[in-house]
């Protein structure tokens, strides 16, 4: 049996001052609603920040929270995956108001927790394609100067 191929709509992120680009595409056939949402919020660009409880994991806050249908839920992520987190909650962690964030999954070993440790999840809407370790490792790389080098400007957008 061979695989199902299908055309995906691809989104590319870019690390704005030193050009790492990666191309990744929208999983319309697992979150149809998540992917239709940041497809119209495109472009987003903001500085990455980097997990402090979940792991090898960058994220950019959105200017514009949209809530979302819980689609394609998942906590334990692999490398090359994209999520969108939205929380509404006014838990004594998080600003007093709702915040969302695209997360890009950069290695291996992430575990999404929240404030104080709390297991959360995120819908995966997209993947990078191929292997993080040989495909994609100048992205990965520039995804980890977040945690040595601080924040990087990321860009999102349709490609």
């Amino acid at each position: 049996m061979q695989p199902i191929q299908m055309d995906r709509r691809k989104i590319r992120l870019t690390f704005v001052a030193t050009g790492e680009s990666v191309l990744a595409e929208m999983l319309d056939d697992e979150a149809p609603e998540v992917c239709r949402i940041v497809w119209e919020m495109l472009p987003v660009e903001n500085k990455t920040i980097h997990g402090q409880f979940s792991g090898a994991e960058v994220f950019i806050l959105l200017k514009n929270p949209q809530p979302i249908p819980p689609e394609g839920l998942t906590q334990l992520p692999l490398p090359g995956e994209i999520l969108y987190f939205y929380d509404a909650s006014k838990n004594v962690m998080n600003a007093p108001h709702p915040i969302a964030e695209i997360c890009v999954v950069y290695n291996r070993g992430v575990v999404l927790r929240g404030a104080e440790g709390v297991p959360t999840h995120c819908s995966l809407f997209a993947r990078i394609p191929g292997d993080w370790k040989y495909d994609w490792p100048e992205f990965r790389d520039a995804c980890r100067k977040s945690r040595w080098e601080g924040p990087q400007l990321l860009r999102i957008e349709r490609a």
